[in-house]
């Protein structure tokens, strides 16, 4: 997956997302995740619902996250919009799967 711009996660006093927010998505990148719900990140990362959640919907702007269907978070392919492929999830990001 291509990295995304130094500038998404650049401080927020320069407009981007932030470090902790790279960590957010760091988290739903790891190996063998596949989706992951906002408790299951705020126990990885050590960030409140409210903070995880903020991040979330900015990785989200940026094509970095997408909610799925169960309201579960994924990580996005930045350029495509595809999960990201570290998690092997072939569904692009917020399909729909019967």
């Amino acid at each position: 997956m291509p990295a995304p711009q130094a500038s998404v996660f650049a401080s927020k006093a320069d407009g981007g997302l932030g470090q902790p927010a790279q960590r957010t998505w760091s988290a739903l990148r790891a190996p063998g995740v596949r989706e992951m719900s906002v408790q299951d990140l705020c126990d990885v990362v050590g960030f409140t619902q409210h903070t995880v959640l903020k991040h979330l919907e900015g990785l989200a702007a940026h094509g970095l996250a997408a909610l799925g269907p169960a309201g579960s978070w994924k990580a996005a392919d930045p350029v495509r919009g595809l999960h990201d492929p570290l998690s092997r999830d072939p569904e692009p990001a917020g399909a729909v799967v019967p």
